[in-house]
């Protein structure tokens, strides 16, 4: 009797059997595996997500901050950022000024000093980042605990720059779900943007 022999020198029936077996015995191990780093991976995979989406959206409210300060160059006419709502539910829009005094809320109340933006929030376009204050930050300026309003523009709800540049003097604080902490840093005399990060473990405040 012939018995057929497969290609790998076996016979047949029985490369067919070591095959099942092997196969059987490696999806086991592959899905445990499987299984493992996939619950290793998704708190990293979430974290990760969080860390791109804070350094985003700071990066698009230094965007942000760099076009009202053109569109005032350009319109000789202030243009600011005007900041509503709780700490935890900022939004925010563009307005101009209406009658060469500045932008004050009380013209734009009375709507001499136009809003030339839609209002938007961090979240809409970065979600889970918003105006915040991290555990354990410090002062950009003091070094000192930091805690309380992440808006700190000299107790306005409006930062404006000037046909000539300038702007208002302050600092935003703005932090993902569990990612950096970052601050967007405004200079009064030149309307220099800088943008931070905080390191948690040096506790200190780095360019981003």
């Amino acid at each position: 009797m012939t018995t057929r022999v497969g290609g790998s020198g076996w016979p047949e029936g029985a490369v067919r059997s070591r095959c099942a077996g092997f196969t059987l015995a490696e999806l086991a191990v592959v899905l445990a595996l499987s299984l493992v780093l996939a619950a290793m991976a998704v708190p990293l995979i979430g974290g990760g997500r969080d860390h791109l989406l804070a350094s985003a959206a700071a990066r698009h409210l230094v965007s942000q901050l760099h076009h009202a300060r053109a569109d005032a160059v350009l319109r000789g006419a202030y243009v600011g950022i005007r900041f509503d709502g709780s700490p935890v539910d900022v939004r925010y829009a563009l307005v101009a000024d209406g009658n060469q005094n500045g932008i004050r809320v009380v013209d734009i109340n009375k709507g001499i000093d136009r809003q030339i933006g839609s209002w938007e929030r961090l979240s809409d376009h970065f979600q889970g980042v918003q105006f915040s204050i991290g555990t354990g930050v410090l002062d950009v300026d003091s070094g000192s605990p930091l805690t309380g309003d992440p808006l700190r523009i000299g107790g306005s709800d409006v930062l404006s720059f000037s046909p000539g540049g300038t702007a208002t003097s302050g600092t935003l604080y703005l932090k993902g779900r569990s990612g950096p902490q970052y601050a967007v840093r405004i200079l009064g005399a030149t309307g220099r943007v800088r943008l931070l990060r905080f390191e948690s473990a040096s506790r200190r405040w780095v360019a981003a």
